[in-house]
């Protein structure tokens, strides 16, 4: 389990250290219209903030799929647990 956490340590630094090379490359201003708004601001910034939201809209989505799969297999267990209580014989 360590050796996990090793990996993902050095999976998420050398993708921070990517990060950081493609940002210092993209350093020019950008404008960006927004529906009543517009505005400049860097590359670099630009792509961290979508990045960013593409991540939490991910794990947003990932969140409710493991709940509604865990509501179902709760439900399932539940139901199971009802037909194979031991009925009364007369």
């Amino acid at each position: 389990m360590k050796v996990k956490g090793f990996l993902l340590l050095l999976m998420v630094l050398l993708v921070l250290i990517v990060a950081g090379f493609i940002g210092s490359q993209n350093s020019h201003l950008v404008l960006i219209n927004y529906i009543l708004a517009e505005t400049e601001m860097r590359m670099s910034l630009l792509l961290a903030v979508t990045f960013s939201l593409g991540v939490v809209f991910s794990l947003l989505l990932l969140i409710s799929y493991i709940l509604g799969l865990k509501w179902r297999i709760g439900s399932l267990e539940r139901k199971n647990k009802k037909l194979s209580a031991p009925t009364l014989k007369p």
